[in-house]
């Protein structure tokens, strides 16, 4: 196949990781499948999202100027005000569509709304939506995780025809066989733990989930992490715990967690690392690949993790990471935060997942080869439409 130089529209600029796991494992995947015949050309949707850029005919011109634009499988759909064009973070004013030539691959966008929430701009979404359903050189594709089904239910439209495509960042590269992380212990069992506070009014506040005020169920989902923590601690004395924030909301919870675990704990055994930006990906996810297990609150820390191979234990907070959970057959591997029990469920898992390594490990490599299949077969659907 000839050289195609395609422009790979994706948050670059973003210190929040799980961008980087998207990034890299979409670029890494369509390289391996396009047999190294993709030149990309990155471009910054944050710079987008911020302003410093626009949607325009410029915008247009850069993309006629390749061989097709990839929009990268961020989170696409989350009803923010500003976002007045399109409802979406892709915010091409419609009349500026037809003036584009060559294919558009939106490739597993995926949403993040709350139930309650209002979306804003919800009939320019339905705009969209349609005439990615109707124009012949668009391929709208959705993230497995949901996304979907949101989007049909909320719009109300025959959305039969949209893609589901896994989750790119299964497929993460890492640099942990060559990298060296002080916060890992050589001599220990070492247990990344990830947090997630963002949205959290309207993420622990989720009516369906629980009667509970929103920070008492925050309160009650930490507990129970704590309890869990504490239990490991107290049952195995090699482990080494690394709290790892993804982005800032996450420092937070961190911070709440902290006051509640015992000092003795948090003196002997934990330790935290700090953020990285999108082009230190590789060495971030190398922190979970040399991990013993993890416990994730992030989406991009449980997705990861099955990639690479990391016995973890999603801990859910949102619709998205339990459908996706579900869909690839791991659902025995998550424990609902809003659960009652949350804690002894949550410290039931991390025990059989410490006590069965070999199990869950087997598990996950089964799942991502069936991914990465899936991921395969619709890259070759991509080198048709692009050849």
């Amino acid at each position: 196949m000839e050289k195609i130089n395609l422009i790979h529209l994706a948050n670059f600029n973003s210190t929040n990781i799980g961008n980087g796991a998207l990034i890299s494992g979409l670029e890494s995947t369509m390289n391996e499948d396009f047999e190294g015949s993709i030149n990309w050309l990155r471009e910054p949707w944050d710079n987008y999202t911020f302003k410093d850029l626009d949607f325009d005919s410029g915008f247009v011109e850069k993309v006629n100027s390749s061989d097709g634009l990839v929009v990268g499988g961020a989170v696409a759909f989350n009803g923010r005000d500003y976002n007045d064009r399109t409802g979406s973070r892709f915010e091409l004013p419609f009349d500026l569509w037809p003036k584009i030539e060559k294919p558009i691959i939106f490739y597993g966008l995926s949403y993040r709304h709350w139930e309650g929430q209002t979306y804003h701009h919800l009939d320019k979404l339905k705009t969209f939506v349609k005439l990615c359903l109707e124009t012949e050189n668009i391929t709208l594709t959705v993230r497995n995780d949901g996304t979907k089904e949101w989007m049909g239910k909320t719009l109300e439209l025959d959305i039969s025809s949209v893609k589901e495509v896994p989750d790119s960042a299964v497929f993460v590269e890492n640099t942990g066989d060559s990298s060296y992380y002080p916060e890992l212990k050589e001599d220990k069992r070492n247990v990344i733990l990830s947090f997630n506070d963002e949205d959290a009014v309207s993420r622990f506040g989720q009516k369906y989930k629980t009667d509970l005020p929103y920070s008492e169920a925050r309160i009650r989902a930490i507990d129970g992490y704590v309890e869990t923590i504490e239990a490991l601690a107290s049952n195995y004395k090699d482990l080494n715990f690394i709290l790892c924030p993804h982005y800032f909301d996450d420092y937070k919870m961190m911070s709440d967690f902290l006051e509640k675990v015992t000092p003795k704990v948090a003196h002997q055994r934990m330790v935290s690392t700090g953020l990285n930006s999108v082009k230190d990906t590789s060495y971030f996810y190398g922190r979970y690949f040399k991990a013993d297990m993890a416990i994730s609150m992030r989406v991009h820390s449980m997705s990861p993790s099955i990639g690479l191979n990391t016995p973890m234990v999603a801990y859910t907070t949102q619709d998205r990471m339990e459908n996706f959970m579900k869909r690839i057959g791991l659902e025995n591997a998550m424990v609902d935060a809003f659960d009652v029990n949350c804690g002894d469920k949550l410290r039931e898992r991390a025990f059989y997942t410490m006590e069965n390594k070999k199990e869950v490990k087997s598990n996950f490599s089964e799942v991502r080869d069936n991914l990465r299949s899936e991921a395969r077969k619709f890259h070759l659907e991509l080198r048709e439409l692009l050849s």
